[in-house]
This record gives structure tokens, C-alpha cells and sequence, in this order.
């Protein structure tokens, strides 16, 4: 999935600053790097955190396959288990 150009500048009006320059990094209070999402061996890493409630993706699944899961969009909604914890 491609981040629109217009979220991205709604995204900086709001105060957040792009770019692929790491020699600022010291003076920020918070760094937030996007990659693609790897839905193959989600047991393997410590947390699944979920933060935009894509349609497209088998949240079943992720919970099932992955160790926690850390849902800010309620996108596990109806699925019970002690795995999933909403904030």
C-alpha cells in the first residue's frame, strides 16, 4: 500500500516531519519508520502493532500466528483472546 501524497502533507501540517536523512535524528523526540508489512512467520517476532484497520488483511490470522498483538484501531474486534491487547 502507497501513502497518498495529501496524507502525507496532512501528515507534516500535523507537526510530523518526512525524510530519509537520519543525520537529525538526535534532535527529535520520536522516530517512526514504515515498512512493508510481512505477514509470513508473524510468531517470530515479539508484537504485531496495529495501527491502521485495513479491510484487506485477515486479522484471524494475525492474531492466531502471532506471540501479541497490539490493537489502536479495534481491528480485532470479535476475536477473543489473550493475545490481543486494545489501546
Amino acid at each position: 500500500m502507497r501513502i497518498l501524497p495529501e496524507a502525507i502533507v496532512e501528515a507534516q501540517k500535523a507537526g510530523f516531519r518526512v525524510t530519509a536523512d537520519y543525520a537529525g535524528i538526535a534532535e527529535i523526540d520520536a522516530v517512526i519508520i514504515c515498512v512493508p508489512t510481512p505477514l509470513e512467520n508473524l510468531g517470530q517476532y515479539d508484537a504485531v502493532l496495529i495501527v491502521t484497520d485495513h479491510s484487506s488483511y485477515d486479522y484471524a490470522q494475525i492474531v492466531r500466528e502471532a506471540q501479541l498483538v497490539i490493537d489502536t484501531r479495534n481491528a480485532t474486534r470479535g476475536i477473543d483472546s489473550p493475545k490481543i491487547v486494545s489501546c
